[in-house]
């Protein structure tokens, strides 16, 4: 049987629709009903074939995706926990098991980590394998645009967690979909104060939307001056910084207070220059680097939030297209328009 797939068949740019078999699940594997994918700036950088694409060892052709819900249709002769009709979302890192990370509950940054999308067929498709254990069960009380999103929720949720923000003041650095979370994930854990910076006037927008008290355009020059007014001249106790730009990086620090927290979820391109005497060390300032969700306890934390009604993530959809219409999804993603775009096959 085949179905619906788009791919990255080749080098360069673009990407290609077209029909290919279901996949066929290994022994620890299930095979998926699709039921939305939502998409990515890393399928951006796939489709576009740009430097970091070439270098992260995928082999073409490749179903692309990573960030998906569905139902489960099959499973095989090893799958214990999951049964057919299993609602579930999809855990995009995919640990060996064996490494020392692994054996010590950092399955998350596994020495041997493979990446689902990237170094195997993704889910930008009807049908989707993935092993059972990185498929997580879902209430249906979560609607498939929201469970699609998990996977980059979860990096939001667990970057706010690690910095206790409860009654504290947080600026978030970057108000795409992963700032955008992170702001939601703040607002749920009881922030004080939240602060977007975007260059983006529709991204500031959808801060507000998404729960922000105060959204600034960092390059106005009295940004800091206000972030600094805003908290009686102290600076914020905690930042995400998830723009990826070095020159927002390098001015966060301005703001921050002494014995702050800074949470790094974006991936700067170009070299970062900290002045580490007078911003980190005479600050205590503390620096924590997020690569995704810890499995499963992120999960766990993030599911009760949804159910209970205390993370609100609806407002970062924008858009929502069939997945036929995935070339027009990145097209949105390049031009840097709108949220959290959703593919329904």
């Amino acid at each position: 049987m085949d179905m619906k797939a788009v791919l990255k068949a080749s080098e360069g740019p673009g990407v290609t629709r077209r029909c290919v078999p279901v996949p066929d699940p290994g022994p620890e594997e299930v095979l998926v009903r699709v039921k939305a994918s939502a998409v990515c700036g890393t399928d951006l950088h796939i489709a576009q074939w740009n430097t970091w694409a070439q270098g992260a060892g995928i082999r073409l052709p490749l179903v692309m995706g990573h960030e998906f819900c569905g139902e489960v249709v099959g499973v095989w002769s090893r799958v214990r926990a999951l049964g057919v009709g299993d609602y579930v979302a999809g855990e995009t890192h995919l640990p060996c098991g064996a490494c020392y990370q692994c054996r010590n509950g950092l399955q998350h940054i596994c020495k041997n980590l493979k990446l689902f999308g990237i170094h195997r067929d993704g889910c930008f498709a009807e049908y989707a394998t993935i092993p059972e254990l990185c498929a997580y069960r879902l209430p249906a009380t979560i609607p498939p645009r929201v469970a699609a999103m998990l996977e980059p929720l979860g990096t939001s949720l667990r970057a706010v967690l690690e910095l206790n923000v409860g009654g504290s003041s947080v600026v978030v650095v970057g108000c795409g979909p992963i700032g955008l979370f992170a702001v939601a994930s703040a607002k749920a854990m009881g922030a004080s104060r939240v602060i977007g910076l975007d260059v983006r006037d529709e991204r500031l927008v959808l801060a507000k939307r998404a729960g922000c008290d105060i959204v600034l355009d960092p390059r106005q020059p009295a940004t800091a001056d206000r972030i600094l007014d805003a908290t009686g001249g102290v600076g914020v106790d905690a930042i995400v910084e998830a723009s990826g730009s070095a020159v927002a990086l390098e001015s966060a620090f301005q703001y921050l207070r002494k014995g702050g927290r800074c949470a790094l979820v974006g991936l700067p391109s170009d070299p970062v220059r900290l002045n580490l005497g007078p911003d980190v060390v005479f600050k205590e300032a503390t620096i924590i680097g997020i690569h995704g969700r810890e499995m499963f306890r992120t999960w766990t934390r993030m599911l009760e939030l949804l159910t209970c009604g205390l993370l609100v993530v609806e407002p970062v959809i924008t858009h929502e297209m069939p997945l036929e219409q995935a070339e027009e999804a990145l097209a949105l993603l390049e031009a840097g328009k709108g949220g959290k775009v959703i593919l329904v096959p």
